[in-house]
């Protein structure tokens, strides 16, 4: 991992929570008003008594959730040794080259990587093609088993899936849209001291008339034509850390700005 790259930052002596918790909370939209992106789909199961089965999860997924492949979506059960089926079943190729994505029971990491899918399905699609060629590229023939090595891209590529924060830039006013699977989940178990590795994208004032679906949408299709160029990764770090405390900064003067708007 490259030293100077933003990443999810846990400060393990001071963390006084489990790093794995598989009680459910139903009420986990109201972790913080950070979890604002995945509230359409997130109300699916915010009144579920028990965590969402992979039954669930393939049944509520939205029609558009495809890969980079045109495959549909499909979460699968993760079980088992990662390489023993080969290169093509680990789990980036084998949801690119299938569409299967290997999901744990009762796991939050799990969980919240699905409703992103659901959420940014191109971005999240496009962040999976560019690791499929980067794994396709530094792999070994007979594929086996993963490359020995991880390029610069792929590590960019890992921290923003984990920990990546879209921001919204209306000419100086910043929306934060929370991305990272891997922020929800250490909210949800209680920990905010974290630094997001933030990605910022220019929008027209307008922007913040339109519904929260309209918004996302935009923000996933124009995110995803940025993040599918490798030219994205090659020249510098292509995002900057922002903390948790930061974000609900901006998303409160963004609040402020949409009522004096509406008044």
């Amino acid at each position: 991992m490259h030293p100077e790259i933003p990443r999810v930052e846990k400060k393990r002596a001071q963390n006084k929570v489990p790093t794995t918790n598989r009680r459910w909370k139903a009420q986990f939209l109201s972790c913080s008003e950070l979890f604002f992106p995945i509230m359409p789909y997130g109300q699916i199961f915010s009144n579920h008594s028990n965590w969402p089965t992979l039954e669930q999860l393939n049944l509520f997924k939205p029609q558009k959730t495809k890969t980079w492949t045109g495959f549909e979506l499909k979460f699968i059960l993760q079980k088992g040794k990662r390489c023993i089926e080969g290169f093509n079943s680990l789990y980036e190729p084998r949801i690119f080259l299938q569409g299967e994505i290997r999901t744990r029971y009762e796991n939050w990491h799990d969980f919240y990587n699905a409703l992103i899918w659901y959420t940014f399905p191109k971005i999240k699609a496009t962040l999976n093609m560019r690791q499929f060629l980067a794994f396709d590229e530094n792999a070994e023939f007979p594929w086996k088993n993963p490359p020995k090595s991880r390029t610069r891209e792929q590590d960019f590529l890992t921290i923003f899936d984990e920990g990546g924060c879209l921001l919204a830039n209306l000419n100086g006013l910043k929306i934060p849209f929370l991305f990272g699977h891997a922020v929800y989940e250490r909210m949800t178990l209680g920990e905010n001291d974290i630094s997001m590795s933030c990605f910022e994208l220019d929008c027209d004032i307008s922007f913040i008339n339109n519904s929260l679906i309209n918004q996302i949408k935009y923000l996933d299709e124009i995110g995803s034509q940025i993040l599918s160029s490798r030219d994205t990764y090659s020249k510098g770090c292509p995002f900057y850390p922002l903390k948790i405390e930061v974000a609900l900064s901006y998303l409160e003067n963004s609040k402020k700005l949409f009522n004096n708007l509406s008044t």
